[in-house]
């Protein structure tokens, strides 16, 4: 994170101020005008747009700037403009270019901040190179089954799993080296699924999550998107309005529900984040009749303000204000690895055949899946390296058969049908699994089990019991085959450049499995696994598990143990079912921690409880803590978990209300004011 001086405040306040008071009543509608950068439009004027620049007409460039140009509209922006105010220039994180970090969900299964933390480091480097100092991530939905529509870009199904990470996405994205300006991050919670899915719940449990991200980091933007009103029936979604949290004070950087106010009070429909489509004279004139306070237009421009004091953009003489950093290729690499290696998850091992051993036999590898260079970045451009790439890295003998006949028509019906040369694929598969030790079969992008691909995995079982399934699609896949389940599952799906050198790495033992569910997984029956699932290579068991009941909070503590002989690192989790009969009956992540343990090492681990968490969100936005019954458990799952209940009496409700009151959240929400 940025390191301020302790006067950082308090100057950046005057600074602010004075700035404010100087500004005449176009400048400062200037500062919420953003303009697409000449990359990202093809019929801009240059001229006119410098012009613009230079009469304080525009605040900000949306999308990536060609470098040349972004050095002379900084350098107008700066040296030519009356108040030499500098830009904004903002765009996604994205996944990374020459080297491609694994997706939001991937991510998600990793459970691990410090992991998180250090890709969007990565990102932010490279969206500095290409002259981004606004990047417009995280962007934070929930999901609560796989095959919900653009389940990649989703967080989990937990709101505090999704938090977790997201804080650390934002800390990551908002790093810099001392010789950069740094960027600033928006948490993003204005995805459509919030609103259209028909869920009630879906409303508090946007508030908890950015509760905790503004807890955890300190985003310089939110948008916060819209929010219920109705609750959801009959099938449809209710209404919903957008509501801001900046107006109340409680949050100081950009509120794009504001921005987004001034645009509908002058006129316009706002669509997008940011909105790039305000000029300068309809808000103007919105501001002469009344329609626009002189006092909502200057809080907004003083959050913008604020924001480029931060980044130090007025500390600067020179218009280039960063060169690029020289990031080698080597270097995303690396962190690409990495994350990738924490987000495979190992579903089942129940034959202990993974690690795999080449002394057990021939290793047969089957899927085309196992060759596609573009399944774990999920389309084309930069190619990945496949799981034959990784192999053959580690010098792994292995041999490899397509199984089935290579589809030019990837459609549903058409992996419905058995081609001619699908057995005899199937066939040569079948007869090569006969003579090897262990069967790893690849599959992709599937969603339900079709037909040919059963088939394939049918006659393998019939011919080797020793298979080893690995999805590569979004979703993981469990299947039943023949009333079973198969012996050994490994997911590891959008893993990225690196994928096939991770996968390669947990295959063989190089590095254990840590992935963890960031949603439960259920079969075609309705069983499955739970969210918080996952196996390593080591044996591990929690024991004296304990509750107890402090002043202002509740103490959960337990042992762990690692039996196994090898090192491993253990996701411990806690959930919380609140008392019956407010609408909070359902068993909710409320912490986690991950730990490594030596082989045959145990370790007390306690878990602080408090107010934040044992709390929950009404409809209007205010936090209450209820007496009653809870029940809390700990285990390395959700349905691996001991349950212990706790009666928390009214005076310990009162006090942990008490000790929230000092802080900002999550007091904040009951303060939202509707701005459309």
């Amino acid at each position: 994170m940025v390191r301020r001086p302790p006067d950082h405040a308090a100057e950046r306040e005057r600074f602010t101020e004075d700035l404010l008071a100087i500004m005449t009543a176009e400048e400062k509608v200037g500062q919420i005008v953003l303009a697409p950068s000449p990359e990202c439009d093809a019929a801009c004027d240059v001229t006119a747009l410098r012009e613009r620049v230079r009469r304080g007409r525009v605040g900000g460039l949306v999308g990536a700037c060609p470098p040349d140009e972004l050095t002379t509209l900084q350098r107008v922006a700066i040296e030519e403009s009356r108040l030499g105010i500098p830009l904004l220039v903002s765009g996604k994180p994205e996944r990374g270019s020459a080297v491609v970090m694994p997706s939001p969900i991937a991510l998600a299964a990793s459970w691990a901040p410090d992991v998180v933390e250090r890709v969007a480091r990565q990102l932010a480097g490279e969206a500095h190179d290409r002259g981004l100092n606004w990047l417009l991530g995280p962007e934070v939905a929930l999901s609560t089954e796989w095959n919900e529509e653009g389940v990649e870009s989703t967080w989990s199904a937990s709101a505090v799993l999704a938090g977790n990470l997201a804080a650390a996405m934002v800390r990551g994205l908002q790093h810099h080296e001392p010789d950069e300006t740094g960027a600033l991050a928006c948490l993003r919670v204005d995805h459509a699924s919030w609103t259209r899915r028909r869920v009630d719940h879906r409303f508090v449990q946007k508030l908890r999550l950015v509760a905790r991200v503004l807890r955890e980091a300190a985003p310089a933007s939110v948008a916060l998107g819209p929010l219920p009103t109705t609750t959801p029936e009959n099938g449809n979604p209710g209404k919903s309005a957008e509501f801001s949290i900046g107006w109340s004070g409680g949050f100081e950087g950009i509120d794009l529900a504001e921005w987004a106010a001034l645009a509908r009070a002058a006129g316009e429909d706002p669509d997008g984040v940011p909105y790039d489509g305000l000029a300068v004279e309809p808000v103007l004139e919105a501001l002469a009749d009344g329609r626009i306070a002189p006092r909502h237009l200057d809080d907004v421009v003083r959050r913008i303000i604020g924001a480029k004091y931060d980044l130090g953009l007025f500390r600067t003489d020179a218009p280039d204000l960063s060169p690029p950093s020289g990031r080698s290729v080597e270097d995303a690499q690396a962190v690409a690895l990495e994350a990738a290696r924490h987000s495979i998850v190992l579903l089942r091992n129940d034959q202990a055949l993974l690690p795999m051993d080449a002394a057990a036999g021939e290793i047969l590898i089957v899927g085309q899946a196992a060759a596609d260079r573009n399944l774990p970045i999920a389309g084309p451009g930069t190619e990945a390296t496949s799981l034959l790439d990784g192999l053959d890295s580690l010098a792994v003998p292995y041999r490899y058969v397509a199984g089935l006949a290579l589809r030019r028509d990837q459609t549903q019906s058409t992996g419905d049908r058995l081609l001619d040369a699908d057995h005899m694929a199937i066939g040569m598969a079948s007869e090569a699994a006969r003579r090897a030790g262990t069967v790893i079969v690849a599959l992709g992008e599937v969603g339900k089990r079709c037909k040919a691909e059963r088939t394939l995995i049918e006659a393998l079982q019939a011919a080797n019991p020793n298979i080893v399934l690995v999805t590569l699609g979004t979703r993981p896949i469990d299947p039943v085959i023949r009333n079973t389940k198969l012996p050994c599952v490994l997911h590891a799906g959008g893993l990225g450049s690196m994928s096939g050198q991770a996968i390669a790495d947990v295959l063989t033992g190089v590095f254990s499995p840590q992935g963890r569910l960031p949603m439960a997984l259920l079969d075609e029956a309705g069983i499955g696994q739970s969210l918080g699932h996952g196996l390593g290579y080591s044996d591990v068991g929690l024991a004296e598990t304990a509750v107890e009941l402090s002043h202002d909070r509740v103490v959960v503590s337990a042992v762990l143990h690692n039996v196994g002989s090898r090192e491993c690192t253990e996701t411990v989790q806690i959930y919380l079912r609140r008392p019956k009969g407010r609408g909070q009956g359902a068993s909710e992540l409320a912490e986690f921690q991950r730990v490594t343990l030596a082989a045959g090492e145990s370790r007390r681990l306690v878990f602080e409880i408090g107010g934040s968490e044992m709390g929950r969100f009404e409809r209007d936005g205010r936090f209450t803590i209820d007496s009653g019954v809870y029940e809390l458990s700990v285990g390395l799952s959700e349905a691996r978990a001991h349950s212990m209940r706790l009666a928390l009496p009214r005076a310990v409700a009162e006090a942990m209300g008490r000790s929230l009151s000092s802080g900002p959240l999550p007091a904040l929400f009951g303060k939202m004011r509707r701005t459309g």
